[in-house]
């Protein structure tokens, strides 16, 4: 693959970021009861002696960043010959752009680098990744990741490709049911587990206070999880004039046309709707508590539920290492990785910052499960099963357009679902070319 053609996909992973964490990696599934790391050959490897000086590029803010140095501090004081420098560059956009123009000058890459699959995608068929298995599934056990099948699965399968493990996860979530508890109540109504029970509820609702029961933060992520609760896959292959592909849209259509569901709109989340008690309930990141929390105040209790099927999305950024490092910085920048992932870390993390922690025993330590975080008691079962979205050249084109599509769609309930997929189809099939 030349340079130019690496640019260009690049750029097409670069077109959205909406929210956190909507991009994934292709997976492998591992031999049942064991990690692909645990089928590697285990390779010697050594410690540093010497002072290792690390870079970690990264996108963090606010609190998400205070708390990321805080944790890295207590790593420098416990390994002090072990230097990690944060450097923050800017938002989202702004890091993968400054991946891109680094790319031309490999040497000048970070030792590690928070990103999305799709940014990196690329990088990793030029031969610049490092995959972490010889470090997880090392000999040495001071290098040995501390029980990588403590990592929720679903997460754990997020950073394969072709049978190696490219990443490490860290600031995930996954979609949850955000619900006026108070409402809920009142009007003795029963948390939906499922679609059909979503739209049942959501018309009672509207019958009941004349405002919408529900709405979805991300069209996209409504639809390929539709899909994929149907064991669909949102790949190359998928026909979108399909029947399941109609049913979804349809599905959505229905609720806006009966006035029981709603989209997000020039509010872009639909926690300031939920939080003004214009729709009684939605879906969306949980990582999203705090934004509900200010916004709900007093007015009325609110609570969480896991996603309204059996699968849901994995989202967020994962943690990546460049081969233009050294050995030791390799290795130092892995030590440094295996601290920010231990329990009590990803217990810090998560109640910090909103994410997920990413270790199962974190999520069912009671320093967790009995914080005052509505997702907390949830989570276990909100994760139990994740799906990860494919990724390959012009999947998150193609993530990005079918939001665009239904957007359209429901902005104009007098149009037919059929005809609008129908007329999307050759769009859809030529974007993965």
């Amino acid at each position: 693959m030349n340079l130019k053609k690496l640019m260009l996909l690049m750029v097409i992973g670069l077109l959205v970021f909406t929210g956190c964490g909507k991009d994934s990696t292709k997976t492998e599934e591992p031999a049942a009861g064991e990690t692909t790391a645990q089928t590697e050959e285990k390779e010697e490897l050594a410690m540093p002696e010497g002072q290792v000086e690390v870079t970690f590029w990264h996108g963090m803010s606010g609190r998400q960043e205070e708390t990321l140095t805080e944790i890295t501090n207590e790593f420098m004081e416990a390994n002090p010959n072990i230097k990690v420098n944060l450097q923050n560059q800017g938002n989202y956009g702004d890091l993968s752009q400054k991946l891109i123009a680094t790319m031309q000058s490999p040497n000048n890459l970070p030792t590690i680098t928070q990103a999305y699959p799709d940014w990196v995608y690329p990088m990793l068929n030029e031969g610049l990744l490092v995959s972490y298995d010889k470090f997880i599934n090392s000999s040495n056990a001071e290098i040995a990741f501390d029980n990588w099948d403590d990592i929720i699965p679903g997460l754990r399968n997020g950073v394969v490709v072709e049978g190696q493990i490219y990443g490490i996860p860290f600031n995930k979530s996954t979609e949850v049911l955000w619900y006026n508890k108070t409402m809920f109540e009142e009007l003795g109504l029963e948390v939906p587990t499922s679609f059909e029970e979503l739209k049942e509820v959501s018309q009672k609702v509207y019958e009941a206070k004349n405002i919408p029961g529900v709405g979805f933060d991300s069209l996209s992520n409504f639809y390929v999880s539709y899909l994929e609760n149907k064991d669909i896959v949102f790949d190359s292959s998928l026909d979108v004039t399909r029947p399941e592909s109609i049913e979804a849209a349809n599905y959505y259509l229905d609720g806006i046309k009966g006035g029981y569901f709603r989209i997000a709109g020039t509010d872009k989340y639909m926690s300031g709707p939920f939080s003004s008690e214009q729709v009684a309930m939605y879906v969306g990141s949980n990582a999203g508590e705090s934004y509900i929390k200010d916004g709900v105040g007093d007015s009325f209790e609110y609570a969480a539920a896991p996603y309204p099927a059996e699968k849901s999305v994995q989202q967020g950024t994962d943690i990546y290492m460049f081969a233009s490092a050294s050995d030791d910085q390799q290795i130092a920048a892995y030590t440094y990785l295996k601290y920010l992932t231990t329990k009590d870390s990803q217990i810090k993390w998560a109640l910090n910052t909103g994410y997920m922690p990413i270790r199962t025993s974190a999520v069912s330590d009671p320093a967790y499960k009995d914080s005052d975080s509505k997702i907390a008691p949830v989570l276990a079962e909100a994760t139990a099963n994740l799906y990860t979205k494919p990724v390959s050249n012009g999947s998150q084109q193609a993530y990005n357009d079918i939001g665009t599509t239904l957007e359209g769609l429901l902005a104009s309930p007098e149009n037919s679902a059929e005809q609008v997929l129908t007329d999307y189809k050759a769009t859809f099939d030529s974007t993965w070319q």
